[in-house]
């Protein structure tokens, strides 16, 4: 029996829809990234634990939890049936572990609530890591702007117009020279690579995603950047946005990354890559 294996962003993890989704049918997986933890524990909350767990606790054997961002980063990602060294093994038996407790008398013990005070605490040093990067990448987007399109192609980005050729080089362009950058700081042998397994690589694909979620804050009148902490989020709703090109698709509320995996999954077929595989 084949099933559909999905990314489940924070805004599913409760929802009627996921229920749905793994009682139809018990070969349906939900992939969990790394930040769906730390956006629950960072409530520092036994309830938001609870809350999270009122779903996929009730389908631990149907559950697949990724490594973080950094190991997925330096992983060297084979073709699609090579996936699974993005995951972690054997998770089922903690999922359901962990929902005992929360659904019962352990709930209050101090050894529980102490790790998951533990748990707090690396939530919240990960996500003001997060926060300070991303001033980077806000700062950079205007001048990103005027150095890839002139004055006519942004018109054609805002009206949702047809892109020439010109600026899908320029896209693609500007998604390698991130890339390259991004593959350097990792430590990635990004000058010797083929070009099929460059187009594999999970930080190529989040670096051509900054180059869509650019093509977003241009689309929506390239509006003044003050909220770091959207910026954040965003860059975290981009992580899974780049998982979901991995898998069958991507689970979300989200509008602007519903727009944003649409677009660079389009974008990776248009490069003749395997995209949502």
């Amino acid at each position: 029996m084949t099933g559909t294996r999905l990314i489940i962003d924070s805004s599913k993890l409760q929802s009627a829809e996921l229920r749905e989704f793994l009682s139809a049918n018990a070969a349906n997986l939900a992939v969990l990234p790394d930040f769906v933890w730390f956006e629950v524990y960072k409530q520092e909350t036994v309830d938001a634990v609870v809350a999270l767990l009122s779903v996929i606790g009730d389908f631990p054997e149907q559950i697949i939890v990724l490594k973080s961002g950094g190991e997925i980063a330096r992983l060297n990602l084979g073709p699609p049936s090579e996936i699974a060294v993005m995951e972690h093994q054997g998770v089922a038996p903690l999922i359901r572990e962990m929902a005992d407790i929360m659904n019962g008398p352990r709930r209050g013990d101090p050894i529980v609530l102490q790790q998951l005070r533990n748990l707090w605490s690396s939530a919240a040093v990960s996500l003001d890591a997060m926060h300070e990067g991303a001033i980077d990448i806000v700062a950079s987007l205007p001048e990103m702007s005027e150095q890839m399109f002139s004055h006519h192609e942004i018109r054609i980005i805002r009206t949702n117009g047809r892109y020439t050729e010109e600026m899908f080089a320029s896209i693609f362009g500007a998604a390698e020279q991130i890339w390259e950058t991004l593959a350097e700081g990792y430590g990635l042998p990004w000058r010797s690579m083929l070009r099929h397994h460059t187009m594999r690589a999970y930080l190529f694909r989040y670096a051509l995603g900054l180059v869509i979620h650019l093509l977003w804050w241009i689309r929506t009148g390239s509006p003044k950047l003050e909220r770091i902490d959207r910026i954040r989020n965003d860059l975290i709703d981009l992580s899974f946005v780049v998982y979901g090109t991995y898998y069958d698709g991507f689970l979300t509320a989200d509008r602007k990354a519903e727009w944003m995996f649409l677009n660079l999954s389009r974008a990776l077929e248009a490069a003749r890559t395997p995209a949502a595989q």
